[in-house]
């Protein structure tokens, strides 16, 4: 019968055991970094997005509400939300009525009125474009996110585990 001797084993399954522990905290630290950076880059397209319709130019922004209310939340281990929950953050993103984005149903009226309770009142609402914000942030970050967090957990893997 043949045996084998394997050197370092120990060193190796006490390294993956404190790497099991810690690659939580390494990749927890990445995403939280990361959502500040997608944070950062919805804030940006707030303040730059603008689309046409009719002959008018629709900003993003108008009173700063909607850019004042971009936070992020800790959902749990390695997992963030960046979002609003101003109540005309969707018709910014996604446009209104006629004008809006044909992937999200719209109705076709030339105006219409709604409640709104924020504001306390009833609103009249017309055709207004998308201007996106949050869906490019995301999709502009998507690669680099997956990118910090690959480069996060190799160089805990390469340090040998441990504290970070």
């Amino acid at each position: 019968m043949a045996a084998v001797e394997l050197k370092g084993l120990q060193s190796v399954l006490s390294k993956l055991n404190r790497m099991g522990r810690d690659i939580n905290t390494v990749a927890d630290n990445s995403l939280h970094k990361s959502a500040y950076d997608i944070k950062r880059e919805v804030e940006e397209n707030i303040k730059t997005v603008t689309a046409a319709y009719n002959g008018q130019t629709y900003k993003a922004v108008d009173t700063g509400q909607l850019l004042r209310s971009i936070h992020i939340t800790k959902l749990g281990i390695c997992r963030y939300a960046v979002g609003t929950a101003v109540e005309h953050a969707a018709p910014v993103e996604y446009g209104t009525g006629s004008a809006g984005d044909p992937a999200v149903s719209h109705t076709a009226k030339v105006k219409w009125v709604y409640y709104s309770p924020i504001a306390g009142g009833y609103r009249t609402a017309y055709p207004q474009p998308p201007r996106p914000y949050m869906r490019p942030a995301f999709a502009a970050k998507r690669a680099e996110v997956t990118a910090n967090l690959s480069r996060a957990i190799i160089a805990e893997a390469r340090s040998g585990g441990g504290a970070s």
